[in-house]
């Protein structure tokens, strides 16, 4: 009687768990900077529609099937999710069986009638249709598979242009026992930055991401710079590195003397660069500062920011060529104000337009890498310059590096932060 009631409620159980995941939930994946509207065609006895607008470069749950209730044997349900003409439409097709359902998946341009080639595999299938191009996946949940849709901006490659240059800077996240799936980031993160003239990054700390990072880079950048190192016994280095496509004529470094806790392992500071495109002259400095937001470790930042200035002083720069000076500053522009502006008063430099719909470099609403969040929402990364009438125009964006590879899949993004972008036309130099 005992093993009867046993197998019974093991039974009870097991059809319980069944009924919990007897649905397929279709998430969107919004890698663009225009909020997309979806709606959905019928059967809607069988679907349910949960948001309806995709707000920019966020990850979004916009609707459930049923699996298993509601369906008829033998009847096929096509639900379309809609979301412009200028987009491609997700075709879902789910056949009613005896035990449940069987889905295909595909994506379809809603501007004909051809449904082509459905999917019932778990592969990442991708499609293109206008300005944008598609990632399609089902993922295993214990219960009946999922679908993620990603919606990207096609990537183009623009050539640099004469009196311009096109910096972009990034905290890599390369932290021993802190930085998360680095050994499948370092690899893919040339692919994302490779059509910048110069890239600064930043907590490039492990060398065997180091080693992997310099390989991918060197496809696509011919020159790189020495790494910011102090050549004591700290713990860390400086973790600062600078790649460019031109040629890099000279170098110099300082490591801070001011730091604070656990800051102090590592050779923070700032590492020049001094390259040449197009015959003119580019001074490029590529910081980090300290972390941590009590009052304590933002004094030390101010005086870190006067260390810098003083840096630059001594190099004495030719006061008509362009100087950029960009990094993970960790100064709170939201949070905290009066230090972003005591940031540009100290160096002495301007803050170029920031053009695009993301505001926050380090988002743990929009980064996959944490679980959404209002709090914490912070701009710490800058590309600034002295406004010395050496550079005429410049504009910013902030960056959502993400790969859309296998390795990586369901979490995206390269780094807990985003990438600074910026854009700068000089004064062309006798």
């Amino acid at each position: 009687m005992r093993n009867a009631l046993t197998i019974v409620h093991i039974i009870t159980l097991l059809f319980i768990s069944f009924n919990l995941h007897a649905n397929t939930n279709i998430y969107i994946l919004n890698n663009t900077d225009k909020k997309i509207n979806m709606f959905l065609n019928d059967f809607h006895e069988i679907s349910t529609q949960y948001n309806s607008e995709i707000e920019p470069y966020q990850l979004s749950k916009v609707m459930n099937i049923s699996r298993y209730s509601g369906l008829e044997t033998d009847r096929k349900y096509n639900i379309i999710a809609f979301f412009g003409y200028e987009y491609a439409a997700l075709n879902v097709e789910i056949l009613g069986t005896v035990w449940g359902s069987d889905m295909s998946f595909n994506l379809i341009d809603p501007e004909t009638t051809h449904i082509g080639l459905l999917y019932s595999d778990r592969t990442i299938h991708h499609y293109e249709k206008g300005n944008y191009e598609y990632y399609i996946k089902a993922s295993y949940t214990g219960g009946y598979d999922d679908i993620t849709v990603v919606v990207n901006d096609k990537n183009s490659s623009v050539e640099s242009q004469e009196n311009t240059i096109d910096i972009i800077s990034y905290n890599t996240w390369m932290l021993s026992h802190i930085g998360q799936k680095m050994e499948t980031r370092d690899s893919l993160i040339a692919k994302e930055v490779r059509n910048h003239d110069v890239v600064f990054m930043q907590e490039v700390f492990r060398s065997e991401n180091e080693k992997e990072i310099k390989s991918t880079m060197g496809d696509y950048f011919n020159y790189t710079s020495d790494k910011l190192n102090g050549g004591g016994s700290n713990t860390y280095d400086g973790g600062v590195i600078t790649f460019s496509k031109y040629p890099i004529v000279e170098q110099n470094q300082h490591v801070f003397d001011n730091c604070k806790g656990t800051d102090c392992a590592a050779d923070k500071g700032v590492l020049y660069t001094k390259i040449v495109k197009d015959n003119q002259n580019y001074h490029l400095f590529n910081l980090h500062l300290g972390s941590w937001d009590t009052q304590q470790h933002r004094d030390v930042r101010i005086l870190q920011l006067g260390e810098i200035f003083v840096f630059m002083q001594s190099l004495n720069l030719p006061d008509d060529e362009p100087i950029i000076i960009g990094g993970d500053f960790n100064i709170n522009k939201h949070k905290f104000p009066l230090d972003y502006m005591q940031m540009l008063r100290i160096l002495g430099v301007s803050d170029p337009e920031l053009i695009g719909e993301l505001i926050y470099s380090y988002d743990p609403l929009l980064n996959n890498f944490f679980t959404p969040s209002e709090e914490g929402r912070e701009r710490f990364d800058y590309l600034l310059y002295v406004d010395n009438g050496a550079i005429l125009d410049s504009n910013s964006q902030i960056k959502a590096l993400r790969s859309f590879d296998q390795s990586i899949w369901g979490t995206w993004d390269l780094s807990d932060h985003f990438a600074i972008n910026a854009n700068f036309t000089i004064k062309h130099q006798e």
